[in-house]
């Protein structure tokens, strides 16, 4: 009989931003790029619509950071900078015990611009930081799960490569 069972992911515990190796900010909202694919139409009994890999829209990510201090202003140099992203998160196994398992992400980007920032006494400053990103690498528990690289043609999921091929006659 098959396994009936995954894993059940639980909350997110904790995580930490960092920023060329410094740590830049701790409990942030993150939120990873989506990695679309461009479609283009084929004529096939009318029409068929097919992303074509290797071709990949812009990707963006945000971070919001709470506070005004040497971490944000690390997070939006505008400067080309790799931020790795670390987080801790719940899983429930089959057996009904809990473990807390790691995530890494890695974006190599750059800041879209310096955030407007909120100044409001008796509260603290919630500020947004929008990135452009051109290579997106995710880890979980320890396994790549992909790596879109649209500067070097590498678009890895699952460790096939679906690049490969238009890398190999460029």
């Amino acid at each position: 009989m098959a396994n009936l069972w995954l894993d059940l992911k639980g909350p997110i515990l904790a995580d930490t931003a960092y920023v060329d190796g410094v740590l830049a900010a701790k409990d942030v909202t993150i939120a990873l790029p989506p990695v679309n694919l461009v479609t283009a139409d084929f004529k096939a009994m009318g029409t068929y619509t097919a992303p074509l890999p290797g071709q990949i829209e812009a990707m963006e990510a945000s971070i919001t950071k709470i506070g005004i201090d040497l971490g944000l202003r690390s997070l939006v140099k505008l400067t080309s900078k790799t931020i790795e992203i670390r987080w801790a998160q719940d899983v429930k196994l089959s057996d009904g015990s809990t473990k807390t398992e790691g995530c890494k992400a890695f974006l190599r980007c750059v800041s879209k611009g310096i955030p407007g920032l909120n100044v409001d006494p008796g509260n603290a400053s919630e500020n947004e930081i929008a990135l452009a990103v051109s290579r997106y690498q995710l880890f979980v528990a320890g396994n790549e799960y992909w790596l879109i690289d649209q500067l070097n043609t590498i678009m890895r999921v699952g460790g096939v490569d679906y690049a490969k091929d238009i890398r190999s006659v460029l």
